[in-house]
């Protein structure tokens, strides 16, 4: 077994210190600071960030006089919590977190350029709103101590994606004081308050969040779940609504919130709940897994949200003496809760049937696994010593390793919980070992399951299927956190050309879905002609589509097994563009098997493209029969590109065509664009009459390349070739010649896309349609994974 363990530069001090967020990145939280990695296939990891904690004396208000902070006033500053956001909060449309320090300093962090970038900073400084907001609220009755109390924030939670009908996404933030106090913060590219509750009478040690459950009219509930250091634990039922307004002509949301207690979970054990973990699935309902030192409480739900039912007592299961439980995990399908305790040990319960019992085999194998692993971390830990002096030297290493046994400090699971990422230390009370990477701690892998095991593929498959229901899907978490586990799961050297693999039944489950919601992606109208309306559309249906959403995983699966698998041919060249090269480690599936599968990706992208070119050309025809008209040359021009990949690439599809015609004609009658677009209205006729034309593959070259001037083909693919053999990458959405550096590039599939959004790159203020297309599309429209600026 081949050890591939990260290393850290500390040790935890906290619970919950190692969390997997939706962008499939891994932080860990110690004394020096924030390690962010992300994993890739084969078991390999690449280190993104290490954020350390700067002195927060200059930006935070909050300054606490009493005798703990006395005592710490000469020890620096640590982060003490962190949690992860939703994918989706920022403005590149990744994961941020928000941490807590020793000084009670709150603070979102963001990548600076994209989720690949090393440099992480400070986006949002929240502990000024904090500070002002106790202080605005504290009455002449308020003691001093209550006041310094509510500011020293010590857990904080961050809510689900809300999906408003008609307003873009946001979460909720929850921060807990000492004083027992909540205060929640609506999120979206920046901070508002909604109200301030008062759960508990001590401090507020953890909270948590379920799914937001719609009850229409632009209401949303959330069960948010609270606990104390005095042991109790209450639900809490959040509803909030949306009210329009309108400020300086701009139509915003107001966010108002009612919070309501819809049960106590506290079931009589005075001992604090330090770990929470909900699990979520359209088809069964909700289940709540709590920790109570060693005791273990379950609430199930069957068919619908906890919410929504009155809650019987939960099952209980009490795990054998320990030190404590540092991570439980749901398993794929939750009818397993992997336990993993301070002493190195995993237990796996079955939780589904009415009688909670351990799972010994699962039980074994985890625990197998992660000894091996960390007996190789010591092996090699011992190679690097191995020039080191001892004082007994008749000691064998067998009586070293012996003597060492591996503390865990934290765990979490990947998206399908198929793998597991373990943090832990080795110890032992013999000085020998005690040197300076004594103080070193270790992330490992774990797979939950053999690899071998077949019996497993039908329940994936089946957790994948329940996926694909959710329109918003691709919303909620990333393609590579939702597909990480599953590819790394397959074994293509040996299983991917049988039909019943787990590669093979995943393609056909993607494709089953789109075949069974490709009838209703017609084409929909236009209700609301304005800019807001054109971008809401647009967000609508190029991104909350099932089938489209399902052909964008299966692109996924394509890009991470084919390493080669788009081969077009021009002037007798043979182009190779390689897909997610800038992932370090692929999963290769034999060149046969490649070779079996590129007429299904040929298709999958065909059938993407067509779909993203109804849909967007039927709403600007929509949009010129209203009378709005298309000035901007930037517009035009990107229309006039569209409409020349039908020619090129549709030329089959008569909806298409009739779309692309009447936008010829359109343009035609327009003094800002030079020709009357003969050639191409008669090509269109003709065949829309059946009557091929001969010249059809002969389409209007337009875009002039950067380096000569000479005219620029646009290619079955990203990329398009000027007459001297200069080739260039396209913008993914507008099909224009990208020559700037700094473009932003797919974080997955590596397409290009314009940043007209750059100083660089103005767009006038009457171009209604790049500014809606470039608004809607913040994922790539192909695979939907993150734009990212990158050097090309």
């Amino acid at each position: 077994m081949e050890l591939n363990n990260v290393d850290i530069k500390s040790r935890p001090i906290n619970i919950n210190c190692l969390q997997w967020s939706e962008e499939n990145h891994i932080s860990v939280i110690s004394p020096s600071g924030i390690d962010i990695f992300i994993p890739l296939y084969k078991s390999k990891y690449t280190r993104n960030a290490v954020v350390t904690c700067q002195d927060s004396s200059d930006r935070n208000p909050i300054k606490i006089n009493d005798f703990n902070s006395t005592l710490i006033k000469d020890i620096p500053e640590v982060f003490k919590c962190l949690t992860w956001s939703p994918i989706g909060c920022s403005i590149i449309q990744s994961c941020l977190f928000i941490a807590i320090t020793s000084r009670f300093h709150v603070a979102i962090y963001g990548p600076k350029d994209g989720p690949l970038q090393r440099d992480w900073i400070e986006v949002e400084n929240m502990s000024p709103r904090l500070f002002q907001h106790y202080t605005e609220q504290t009455s002449e009755n308020d003691a001093d101590e209550t006041l310094s109390d509510k500011l020293q924030s010590i857990s904080v939670s961050w809510s689900p994606l809300c999906f408003p009908e008609s307003f873009d996404p946001f979460s909720v933030i929850a921060v807990g004081s000492k004083a027992g106090t909540i205060t929640l913060w609506s999120y979206k590219n920046g901070l508002d308050h909604i109200l301030t509750m008062q759960p508990h009478v001590s401090w507020v040690i953890t909270s948590s969040w379920s799914r937001w459950l719609d009850l229409g009219q632009d209401q949303y509930a959330s069960s948010f779940v609270t606990a104390s250091d005095d042991g109790s634990v209450y639900m809490w039922r959040v509803i909030i609504s949306l009210i329009p307004v309108i400020s300086s002509g701009i139509e915003n949301i107001k966010i108002q919130a009612s919070v309501t207690l819809h049960a106590t979970l506290s079931q009589a054990d005075n001992r604090p709940a330090s770990i929470m973990k909900w699990y979520e699935c359209n088809n069964t309902g909700e289940k709540l897994a709590i920790v109570k030192g060693l005791k273990i409480y379950i609430w199930a739900s069957n068919g619908s949200p906890l919410i929504n039912t009155d809650l019987d007592p939960p099952k209980m299961f009490k795990i054998p003496i320990s030190r404590g439980i540092i991570a439980i995990i749901w398993n794929y399908d939750g009818s397993q809760l992997y336990i993993f305790n301070n002493e190195g040990n995993n237990l796996t319960i079955n939780v589904s049937g009415t009688k909670i019992d351990v799972n010994e085999s699962t039980t074994k194998y985890i625990n197998d696994v992660l000894a091996t692993k960390w007996q190789l971390q010591y092996e090699d830990n011992e190679d690097e010593d191995e020039y080191e002096e001892f004082d007994d030297e008749s000691q064998n290493d067998d009586t070293l390793l012996s003597e060492v046994e591996p503390i865990y400090f934290g765990a979490d699971g990947s998206g399908n919980s198929l793998f597991f990422a373990v943090l832990f230390a080795l110890e032992t009370t013999d000085a020998l070992y005690i040197t300076d990477k004594y103080e070193v701690s270790y992330v490992t892998f774990c797979p939950s399951e053999e690899q071998s095991n077949n019996e497993l593929i039908p329940s994936l498959i089946m957790k994948l299927k329940d996926m694909l229901e959710d329109a918003y899907i691709l919303e909620r978490k990333s393609t590579n956190y939702l597909m990480w586990d599953l590819l790394e799961y397959c074994d293509l050297e040996n299983e991917s050309d049988k039909n019943d693999s787990l590669l093979h039944q995943m393609d056909k489950a993607c494709w089953d879905c789109y075949h069974k919601y490709a009838t209703s992606s017609s084409i929909s109208g236009l209700t609301e002609f304005s800019l807001i309306g054109i971008i809401m559309k647009w967000k609508n249906v190029l991104y909350r589509n099932r089938s489209i959403n399902a052909l964008r995983l299966l692109m996924h699966i394509y890009s991470n097994t084919m390493v080669s698998i788009n081969h077009t041919k021009i002037d007798s060249t043979y182009i190779c563009i390689k897909y997610g090269k800038y992932l370090s480690k692929h999963l290769e599936a034999p060149l046969d098997v490649q070779s079996q599968r590129n007429p299904a990706f040929e298709d999958c992208l065909k059938k993407i493209e067509n779909y993203f070119l109804k849909q967007v050309l039927s709403t600007i025809v929509d949009c010129i029969k209203c009378g709005i008209a298309i000035n901007n040359g930037h517009d035009q021009l990107f229309v006039v590109y569209w409409c020349d990949w039908i020619l090129l690439y549709f030329n089959d599809d008569n909806e298409l065509l009739k779309l692309a015609k009447f936008l010829y004609e359109y343009l035609s009658t327009l003094q800002e664009l030079s020709g009357s677009f003969k050639t191409e209205k008669a090509w269109i006729s003709q065949l829309l009459s059946s009557k091929k034309s001969k010249i059809i593959n002969k389409a209007p070259t337009r875009a002039s390349c950067p380096a000569c001037q000479s005219n620029v083909s646009f290619m079955r693919g990203p990329t398009g070739q000027c007459t001297k053999g200069h080739i260039w990458d396209l913008c993914s959405i507008t099909l224009n010649v990208v020559e700037d550096r700094n473009v932003r590039s797919c974080i997955n599939c590596n397409r290009k896309i314009l940043a007209f959004s750059d100083s660089r790159n103005p767009v006038g203020e009457q171009s209604v349609i790049v500014k809606a297309i470039f608004e809607s599309c913040e994922k790539c429209f192909y695979c939907g994974g993150n734009f990212i600026f990158r050097q090309t």
